[in-house]
């Protein structure tokens, strides 16, 4: 038999992916002999390979062999279904998964020497398309730093998963939850044998923890086998079996895998049959996953949600208005379940898949009647006009108008670099209904960036922009389609699309959000124009008006949240100090709209072309705002106040939680404050220069003028700044980390109006072009690192973390159902490094956390993630590691509650406490559950991942347009007189100019990873004067020849700039 049929053999029948050929054979006849040695001894062993996997696979005849069969597993993927008898009569519904997969008697094997189940060197040609669109995660992570990790709560070792990427699916059980190079990773077992490092997001459904037997799913996997990989030279290049042969899994794993991998394939058949099932429809609801849609799609532009199992039900039961006696009813993580989602999934044009953690709900998001149509005519549109090219048709229009406004757009730009940006007067036409369709077709694959389904537009997308690119022969990518979209005069110069993304994600989690029409008491929701009165409880408020509050912020902030006020006690050092936080939810009730709406939002939202902050500014301006103009009350504002009184060693002696009032608290900015104390002020970089307008203005004015500060305020100030600094002191003695990184900042130098607030909705779409002249003047700063030295941002957050202990407290003490949040110490996961924790304890400054961050990117370290929990928890990284006995337990965030919801969250149960204690029985008093609060918190949670998202993401992008302005690439891109137009209005301090055409040192901050696409390897790298951090390109040779430490200083240059779809930065090593 030649090698080549040995081979084929071996890749067809032993992993049954025929895609696995070219791979192997490619790695040389040398390699593809030791594969074969480890696989197969003779030729005839292959067909003993496979009865022993028990895979379905061809025999000489041609049949498949069904003498093979595995043990079955245990019972759990079930159908849970109750059915009258008129509905019995749909056989395979009411039986279990398992024993669908098992309806033949399991047959003895024959006793024989088994071949050895190896994983085939390298990497698949499957798991190369599944990790295709990874640039920074599996393809050449470090593995020589792997270790156990700790599992995730839902995705524990033994499940069996469904994950989706790349457009790619594949069902495996996890063996274990890994850390490498500090990620999480879960470690999947697949039918093929292979193991792939899978991300937690990329896990689409959970099935039952016992359709593995636990038993059966520990033999699959050892510890010692990682230890085994992060040893094997080629181990980053995926997990294949490079460890010597006397490291391989033992035989028992082999056959543990074995039964494994049939039951994964059981289970890929028994959904295809339910699939197929599902997809005709029922007795009167034909095309199963179009009858769903039918019947759910709202329409007009509303959207709605579906989870698969409510799909499932409605599928499976033919008369909707039968009673619920005779109805089939699908539990979640069971075979129909599965089924509706696999199908779902299918069809991206009807159903978007959760965009977060799909596992966890199992929701889609039904795509309107009005999006559909708009898709489908679109393509029609375009199918003709590739078919006829017709002049007159609809198409040709939109592609002549489309082309006129990018090379008018172009024209003007280009003549006018430098200057100030103008809006351009034109005379183009108007974009018409149909252009707008076609234009948001264009939009679509901004928003839509995961790949666990492909966007029905993105091809559509790709198509219409190659007709009305001026270069159709370029390579059409997201990048590009944004870059036409703003050419086209749809998106403003000032616009990153960040503020689009946020408000089209914060919708879609709203249509997905299910609201109670009722409050927890039965009573039913207010309008989004009715508050509460705002009196209900004040009778319960403590009296804090004499007390002098000092309201400490930016001169632009517009919601003013927390003030502090110091007490002093006659006769003794110690002294209360008193931090009033606004109470929106004196007026908000939890079932309000505003309240809701809140609850998606997650918190306020801070970008530089503008914000959206919690609620509406009307409101919060009105009465909330600390320092508002008030005129009921007396001009009393209402707060929550969180009281401590410290000793002058910065330990908590006592503390109360009451409902406050205060009064014409002085509103001071953080320079006033740092000026009064002597505090030095944070020094910023320009490395470009300070345009001369931005030396004389300002691009925002304070929303309220300044108070001076008395010599009395003086005083009172600098007891607070002292009481701060030892409660730092005493917060970080034992625990607690902090480091900071130069980091860069851009404004605007004069403000522009605000931008589409979401360009994603049709309705939004500017009806015609919007162009402008000039470009864009940005400030760019870089901003130094943290100092230890105290000054009053960090005066105020110290007196904001003692609030959040001191709210934490008195939840505790009164059983009050709130989410705590808590972090775990760094540990090192790498015996090669020889520093410990206790090491970089003794490493931080004299009386802070503050430590070299260059110390902390150091590998082999795992620094755990913040995590929320319904118990009080250790919050390492700040300090609390909670041992020191009769101190206040865990820490909540309860001082900004016109910026968060979960602050509010915390305030509502707290007053609720406070009104039940006093008696109280009025509407809003009763305390929400502690289920409930999990699931708002969660909810968002998810909000304020998307808010910080989008600020980081609308820096970086704002940072690389600034780069981009003075960076001519190969002569190539922006003309050099932008560049000289700019200078001509700046003012350079030639200490911090930096020149973006010659070498720059830059600071290694992690290890180096494998980029085949790039033919080399790329390290990440922080270019502190520019406040950069990028990816440094080099050749494999180089890191070789030399060993980089982090922090290490290397000369690079700057090599490219990219501002959409993903901002980021590319920098070559100068060997």
């Amino acid at each position: 038999m030649t090698l080549y049929k040995c081979i084929s053999y071996i890749v067809v029948d032993a992993v049954a992916k025929p895609a696995f050929i070219p791979s192997l054979i490619m790695r040389g006849p040398t390699t593809a002999s030791r594969i074969l040695r480890r696989t197969l001894c003779t030729s005839s062993r292959q067909c003993e390979l496979q009865r022993d996997l028990s895979l379905p696979g061809p025999s000489r005849s041609g049949t498949t062999n069904p003498s093979r069969r595995s043990p079955p597993p245990t019972p759990d993927f079930v159908l849970a279904a109750s059915a009258s008898a008129s509905a019995s009569k749909r056989k395979p519904s009411h039986s279990t998964f398992e024993a669908s997969l098992n309806n033949k008697p399991p047959v003895t094997p024959t006793p024989r020497d088994r071949v050895q189940f190896s994983l085939d060197e390298g990497q698949s040609n499957d798991r190369r398309a599944y990790f295709a669109n990874d640039v920074e995660g599996e393809i050449g992570e470090d593995w020589g730093s792997a270790e156990i990790g700790d599992e995730v709560p839902g995705l524990e070792s033994g499940r069996v998963v469904e994950c989706r990427r790349s457009g790619q699916t594949s069902i495996g059980l996890i063996l274990a939850s890994i850390l490498v190079t500090g990620r999480t990773r879960l470690l999947l077992l697949r039918s093929s044998g292979e193991i792939w490092p899978i991300s937690t997001h990329d896990v689409q459904f959970v099935m039952p923890s016992s359709l593995v037997p636990p038993s059966l799913a520990k033999e699959c996997w050892s510890p010692s086998l990682l230890a085994a990989w992060s040893l094997a030279s080629e181990s980053k290049a995926g997990l294949a079996d490079n460890t010597p042969l006397d490291d391989m899994p033992s035989q028992e794993m082999m056959d543990a895998r074995r039964k494994v991998a049939m039951t994964l394939r059981k289970i890929h058949r028994e959904t295809e049959k339910m699939t197929g099932r599902l997809m005709g429809g029922s007795t009167s609801k034909v095309g199963g996953v179009e009858s769903v849609w039918e019947t759910w799609a709202p329409e007009g532009e509303e959207r709605t949600s579906v989870t698969a199992v409510e799909a499932a039900e409605y599928i499976l039961n033919p008369d909707s208005g039968s009673s619920t006696t005779n109805r089939v009813e699908v539990k979640p993580n069971t075979l129909p379940a599965y089924a509706a989602h696999v199908l779902l999934m299918r069809r991206p044009d009807l159903f978007t898949a959760d965009q977060g953690d799909m596992w966890t709900t199992g929701t889609f998001i039904v795509r309107s009647r009005a999006e559909r149509h708009r898709l489908q005519d679109v393509q029609r549109w375009v199918e003709q006009y590739t078919a006829t090219s017709d002049p007159e048709s609809t198409f040709h229009s939109f592609i002549e108008k489309a082309k006129k406004a990018i090379s008018t757009s172009r024209e003007i730009r280009a003549q006018t670099i430098g200057e100030e940006l103008r809006e351009y007067q034109h005379s183009l036409t108007e974009w018409n209904r149909s252009d707008l369709d076609i234009i948001s077709i264009l939009f679509s694959p901004l928003i839509d960036t995961r790949s666990t389904q492909t966007p029905p537009s993105l091809a559509l997308a790709i198509s219409i922009a190659r007709l009305i690119s001026p270069y159709p022969e370029e390579a059409v990518d997201r990048g590009v389609i944004a870059h036409l979209l703003q050419d086209m005069g749809m998106i403003l110069p000032w616009d990153s699309l960040e503020m689009s993304k946020n408000t089209e994600a914060e919708e879609r989690s709203f249509a997905m959000s299910s609201f109670s029409s009722t409050t927890s008491k039965g009573k039913k929701v207010r309008s989004e124009d009715e508050l509460l009165e705002g009196n209900e409880l004040d009778h319960l408020r403590e009296d804090y008006t004499s007390h002098k509050v000092f309201v400490i912020d930016d001169p632009t902030a517009s919601e003013l949240d927390d003030g502090i006020a110091l007490e002093r006690i006659p006769g003794s050092e110690d002294v209360w100090v008193h931090i009033h936080i606004a109470d929106p939810t004196r007026y908000i009730p939890p079932s309000h709209p505003l309240a809701q709406k809140a609850s998606v939002r997650g918190s306020s939202l801070y970008l530089p072309e503008g914000n959206k902050p919690l609620f509406p500014l009307e409101v919060i301006m009105k009465e909330l705002s600390l320092g508002a103009d008030v005129q009921r009350d007396d001009g009393a504002q209402g707060t929550m106040t969180f009281s401590a009184r410290l000793l002058k060693s910065g330990r908590v002696e006592d503390r109360k939680v009451k409902m406050g009032w205060i009064k014409k608290p002085r509103v001071i900015t953080y320079a006033q404050v740092d000026e009064a104390l002597g505090v030095p002020a944070i020094k910023s970089l320009r490395p470009f220069g300070a345009l001369s307008s931005s030396l004389s203005s300002s691009s925002a004015t304070p929303v309220k003028a300044k108070n001076e500060i008395s010599s009395d305020d003086l005083e009172d100030l600098k007891t607070l700044y002292t009481m701060a600094q030892a409660h730092r002191a005493r917060r970080f003695s034992t625990a607690g980390l902090e480091w900071s990184l130069p980091s860069a900042s851009t404004s605007f130098l004069r403000s522009p109006p605000a931008p589409s607030p979401n360009l994603f909705d049709v309705s939004h779409l500017p009806t015609s072009p919007q162009l402008f002249t000039g470009s864009l003047q940005l400030d760019y700063r870089v901003n130094a690192p943290a100092s230890p030295v105290l000054n009053s941002a960090n005066l105020v957050a110290e007196y904001m973390i003692l609030a959040g202990r001191l709210a934490a407290s008195f939840c505790t003490d009164h059983s009050i159902p709130i989410v705590y949040r808590g972090s775990a110490a760094p540990k090192p996961i790498s015996s090669s490094i020889s520093t410990t924790l206790e090491h970089l304890l003794a490493a931080r400054q004299e009386g802070t956390g503050m430590i070299d961050p260059y110390k902390m990117l150091e590998p082999g370290w795992y620094r755990p993630a913040g995590y929320i929990s319904l118990a009080p928890s250790p919050h390492w990284i700040m300090g609390f590691d909670d041992t020191e006995p009769h101190q206040v337990k865990g820490y909540v965030r309860a001082t900004s509650p016109l910026r968060r919801y979960d602050d509010m969250l915390v305030h509502w149960q707290i007053k609720s406490y406070l009104a039940k204690e006093a008696g109280e029985t009025e509407y809003g008093t009763k305390m929400i559950e502690k289920e409930e609060v999990a699931r708002l918190v969660k909810r968002s949670d998810e909000g304020v991942k998307r808010a910080k998202r989008a600020g980081i993401n609308a820096q970086k992008f704002w940072q690389a347009r600034a780069i981009q302005q003075r960076f001519v690439i190969g002569g190539q891109g922006h003309h050099p007189s932008a560049t000289a137009a700019a200078s001509a209005s700046t003012h350079i301090n030639d200490d911090d100019f930096v020149d973006l055409q010659k070498e720059m040192i830059a600071r290694i901050a992690g290890p180096s990873e494998s980029a085949p696409t790039l033919a080399g390897e790329m390290t990440p790298i922080i270019v502190e004067n520019l406040g950069m951090v990028g990816k440094m390109i080099h050749t494999s040779s180089a890191s070789a020849t030399k060993e980089w430490k982090v922090g290490e200083e290397v000369k690079v240059r700057l090599d490219k700039v990219v501002s959409w779809p993903n901002p980021h930065f590319q920098l070559k090593l100068v060997e």
